[in-house]
């Protein structure tokens, strides 16, 4: 498989921005069960609790895109060019019905 300079610069962000990613939904994870252990045990508000909730999932799935991280369809188009090219079944079948 062939590629250019640019893309293997374009995959190599992205495994950056997913080992990046990796490593902060745990930390983001233990941050929301100490959440809910303070809403249980009374040190924090419902409320309180909702809001942090509500940051804390937009973080975690913010996480990946945050940064210079490449886009998903940048990637798909380095795999859709390297994708070998192989007749679809509407190939075949339009060749059979000219003959």
């Amino acid at each position: 498989m062939d590629m250019t300079q640019k893309e293997v610069a374009v995959i190599e962000a992205a495994i950056k921005s997913r080992n990046k990613s990796k490593r902060i939904q745990p930390i983001l994870f233990a941050l929301m069960i100490g959440a809910l252990l303070a809403m249980l045990f009374g040190s924090l508000s419902g409320d309180n609790f909702t809001y942090l909730a509500f940051l804390l999932v937009f973080l975690t799935i913010v996480s990946p895109q945050l940064g210079n991280a490449p886009k998903y369809c940048e990637l798909v188009d380095i795999l859709e060019k390297n994708l070998p090219q192989n007749e679809t079944m509407e190939d075949v079948l339009s060749q059979e019905l000219k003959t």
